[in-house]
């Protein structure tokens, strides 16, 4: 009799031995025949397109400024830290003061940020467009005149729902929650309502006055003019890239400001709800009153007083005030501040970094100065020191005061000295010019400094690396009825991932956490999961992890990897309804709506390794994942061109509707190069039974005629990419 039938016979009974519990989906042979779905079938996809939605750098990055000196660390986020951005990779340079890693990315990613923070925590971060798979950047110790001023283009003038493309003049208001806008070339003055929309300016905008909700972004290139700016709701956003934005008179701020360009202002005040962010360089003629949060990476340079009066003051660059500085509440420095005249500190809490600096004419201390780092921080003093009763001292701290402490009513902590102490020289902080040493802790003598080390303690172990991200998750899809067609509504196995690779100093990998959390089983068969690691099984020294979800199918070595692989396996679990009970209803769980929700399981595994093995031969996480269907050990699906374990039973291979061939390396794909199993970089929504992912997601087919080259957000939540009545 023909295979397939045979199968298919197979199946029909297991269906029918299936249906007679209450915990089980209905299989029916219109489902294992899906001759309806004719759109996802006759898409014809390159064989070698492998259905990823990742890409691939290589990293190198240089602190040619820091040669000689201790490391510096290196972190790299799928977005600017300072507004969100994900950290997905850590590291530190080498005695060269280079970087060198590979990054695995969202394939819609085109740009990425680097976070470099030296041994005497200056901050700096760039930002670098992905324009090839090898990427170059260094640190250097020559700047230009624009030292502070960030690399951030802007978002551009590209992807709006209306555009201004001439000179346009009097009231204007923004389609509501609407995208517009103002080209290269074109203007408009006048009375601006934002009307919970966004505003973009490539070109010139010239404000008389601001309502409404939302947000306003000056592209690089832009030109900003106006008399005064009143941003009087706390949900809006105004974000300047250029060196083009002149604010003649008053600056009041109740929203959200940043700052990545050039500005200068008249005076600025910072109401109870406003945020001030600069990592440009702002110049103040005036007063900067703050009531709320300021925080500096660039340079801010306040021509008259700095009142703080609430919330958080935070220093990570340059900070320079004229007149007076008063401080009312917490103040945190990393890096320098220069005072001209008095710096009174009334009230709250002062915490300095390690080797920041203070710089003062005048001091008057009347509360706490908490230095948190392990290396000296200084506050240096050319005229009257004036310590009150209320003042206290705590922490590595080097008062210096060139005249001797004049008034001295407070307490002094034990670490306090009056040295002098050197403070070395960075791109933000001048330093104080004389020579000294340079103090590292090394607690377990790693080579990576304990203010850089996860694990400060653990010699074996300094930085981890999580992919997607440390706060994401990723999704694997799978269809169960290889090798023959199922419905692509890839919902069989809906399981998350977050896996965290961790490193020593030297970028390689000495331990795996691994998180899974189940979401949906869109079948009938009991299912298990496991992966696949390029390595030999005695690599591994231990797995360890909750192993109550497998029943005896999985034969385990001592150290809990699969037996009689080639490779190390793990299984996970070999039921996945021993996870995700059937709520007794409907089909599957959480896969058809109006049907009981059962809630994800999440389970967690360690896999560590018996010596460090580095990144790029571990290969990309989840590595390789696979299914095995309804018990059946050798009945693997994997992803698509990935290999089988020594366990899969290869006479499934070039049957049904698969046309693998293991010695070319083309696998678990159809005719057509479609595959049985997809990974997506993020968390996925996935279809709702038997709705086809072609059907659900707009921009799919695109995508995968194109070989992934276009259309690489197509999974996302954005307005016209999908059916949201297919999906769970």
């Amino acid at each position: 009799m023909n295979p397939r039938l045979i199968y298919l016979w197979v199946l029909y009974a297991a269906a029918f031995v299936l249906m007679t519990t209450s915990c089980t989906k209905e299989l029916s042979l219109k489902e294992v025949i899906p001759n309806e779905i004719q759109a996802m079938s006759d898409l014809q996809v390159a064989p070698d397109f492998a259905f990823e939605t990742t890409q691939h750098i290589s990293l190198k990055v240089v602190s040619k400024d820091f040669i000689g000196l201790p490391a510096t660390k290196i972190e790299v986020f799928n977005a600017n830290p300072n507004s969100g951005g994900l950290l997905i990779k850590t590291g530190i340079t080498n005695s060269d003061q280079v970087f060198e890693t590979l990054l695995v990315l969202p394939a819609n990613l085109n740009q990425f940020f680097i976070r470099r923070t030296t041994f005497n925590q200056t901050v700096e971060t760039v930002t670098l467009d992905i324009q090839s798979e090898n990427i170059e950047y260094t640190f250097s110790a020559s700047k230009s005149a624009n030292v502070f001023k960030s690399t951030f283009l802007g978002p551009g003038c590209t992807d709006c729902a209306t555009s201004i493309a001439y000179a346009l003049t009097g009231k204007y208001s923004l389609p509501k929650d609407s995208k517009v806008c103002i080209l290269a070339g074109a203007s408009f003055t006048g009375e601006l309502d934002l009307n919970g929309g966004t505003l973009v300016v490539c070109g010139s905008l010239n404000l008389t006055s601001l309502k409404g909700k939302g947000t306003v972004i000056i592209n690089n290139g832009g030109f900003f003019q106006a008399i005064d700016l009143n941003i009087y709701d706390k949900e809006s956003v105004f974000i300047n890239y250029s060196d083009a934005f002149k604010l003649s008179s008053n600056f009041a701020l109740s929203g959200v400001f940043e700052n990545y360009g050039t500005i200068s202002l008249s005076s600025l005040n910072i109401n109870a709800n406003g945020q001030f962010k600069n990592y440009g360089t702002v110049t103040l003629s005036g007063d900067l009153n703050n009531s709320n949060n300021c925080l500096n990476e660039g340079n801010l340079t306040v021509g008259a007083n700095l009142s703080h009066n609430a919330g958080d003051l935070i220093n990570a660059c340059r900070l320079t005030v004229n007149g007076t500085l008063s401080i009312n509440s917490t103040f945190k420095n990393s890096s320098y501040v220069n005072v001209k005249t008095d710096l009174n500190y009334n009230k709250g809490s002062i915490y300095l970094s390690n080797q920041s600096l203070i710089e003062t004419k005048d001091f008057a201390v009347n509360s706490s100065i908490v230095a948190e780092g392990d290396t000296y921080s200084k506050i240096s003093v050319s005229g009257i020191s004036r310590i009150n009763g209320g003042g206290v001292f705590s922490g590595k701290i080097d008062y210096w005061d060139e005249n001797g402490i004049e008034t001295n009513l407070g307490t002094m902590g034990r670490d306090l000295r009056f040295d002098n102490l050197y403070i070395p020289t960075t791109y933000c902080n001048p330093g104080s010019n004389l020579a000294g040493g340079i103090v590292i802790i090394d607690t377990d003598a790693d080579g990576v400094a304990d203010e850089f080390d996860a694990y400060p303690t653990d010699g074996s172990k300094a930085f981890n690396n999580f992919f997607p991200s440390a706060e994401s998750w990723g999704t694997l899809a799978f269809e169960d009825l290889w090798p023959y067609l199922g419905d692509f509504d890839f919902n069989d196995l809906i399981l998350d991932y977050q896996i965290n690779q961790i490193t020593n100093a030297s970028d390689k990998v000495v331990e795996i956490e691994i998180a899974l959390k189940v979401r949906a089983i869109g079948a009938a068969f009991k299912n298990g999961f496991g992966i696949q690691l390029p390595i030999v099984s005695s690599a591994i020294y231990n797995v360890s992890g909750d192993f109550s979800y497998t029943q005896g199918i999985i034969n385990l070595n001592d150290n809990n990897t699969e037996q009689n692989q080639s490779q190390a396996v793990v299984v996970f679990f070999d039921n996945a309804f021993k996870l995700l009970p059937h709520p007794g209803v409907s089909t599957g769980v959480n896969t058809t709506p109006g049907a009981p929700f059962v809630n994800p399981k999440i389970i967690n595994f360690t896999i560590k390794l018996s010596y460090p093995i580095a990144p790029e031969i571990l290969g990309e996480p989840p590595y390789n994942p696979f299914i095995f269907v309804n018990e059946i050990r050798g009945r693997e699906v994997h992803l698509k061109n990935q290999a089988p374990t020594s366990l899969a039973n290869t006479q499934n291979f070039g049957t049904g509707a698969d046309i693998s061939s293991i010695t070319s390396g083309i696998t678990y794909q159809t005719e057509k190069g479609l595959p049985w199993g997809i990974n997506i970089v993020e968390s996925f929504d996935y279809p709702i039974e038997k709705a086809a992912i072609i059907d659900v997601y707009s921009y799919f087919a695109d995508w995968a005629l194109s070989a992934g080259t276009s259309n690489t957000d197509w999974y996302k939540k954005i307005d016209g990419y999908r059916n949201i009545n297919l999906i769970y």
